[in-house]
């Protein structure tokens, strides 16, 4: 799959986010041009924090990302991104 312009994703809460290596990441709770955040878990709940640099596609309800399981819980991705403001006082992720 070739990866796709991110202006092009059109991601929605309750889509369902896929690894490379075909494993169920979680389902998207939030996302914006920089993120997908992810929820996972069953009983022990989180979120990863998804650069949209590693979304490769989406179809129907599902977006897959070019990385696997594993490179994902080893990423730090579990940690928000840094958080800033503008001049105007909008917020900005780094």
């Amino acid at each position: 799959m070739d990866a796709i312009e991110r202006s092009e994703l059109e991601c929605r809460v309750g889509d369902t986010v896929m690894s490379a290596d075909e494993h169920k990441l979680g389902k998207v709770v939030a996302c914006d041009a920089r993120y997908l955040t992810v929820e996972h878990g069953v009983l022990n709940k989180g979120d990863y924090y998804v650069p949209m640099e590693v979304v490769n596609t989406r179809t129907d309800n599902t977006i897959y990302v070019n990385v696997t399981k594993d490179q994902v819980t080893n990423a730090g991705w579990d940690a928000p991104p840094p958080v800033s403001t503008d001049a105007e006082g909008s917020v900005i992720r780094s």
